[in-house]
């Protein structure tokens, strides 16, 4: 199977609340609405990440994100009310950094950094 683009999609039960906080922890405007009911941003050429309003299926989805630097972003969401835990080592990884937090919804978020 050959795979063209990964659409990752966060089902909201306030649409517009979610679609301000993941634009506040992705840190710009959603970059298309395919429809009245999706915000979609074009992480890579290749990812795409969605809030769909969809009260039906909130609260029940995790993305974790591999950042360059994690504490980094961990200071630039508290800049914008984004309260996110210290990173923790992940055992069996030289490096490898992991914090976990959920948004309004109760969808676990999860930055990375390392190897």
């Amino acid at each position: 199977m050959r795979i063209n683009h990964l659409f990752i999609s966060i089902n909201a039960a306030d649409f517009a609340s979610q679609s301000d906080w993941w634009t506040k922890l992705i840190g710009r405007h959603w970059d298309r609405e395919p429809m009245p009911s999706c915000h979609e941003w074009e992480l890579t050429d290749d990812i795409l990440f969605q809030v769909l309003d969809s009260p039906e299926g909130s609260g029940g989805t995790s993305v974790s994100m591999h950042v360059p630097d994690v504490d980094a972003q961990i200071k630039r969401l508290s800049t914008v009310g984004i309260k996110v835990p210290e990173p923790v080592k992940v055992e069996g990884f030289a490096n490898l950094r992991y914090s976990e937090f959920a948004d309004p919804e109760g969808n676990i978020v999860g930055l990375l950094d390392g190897n």
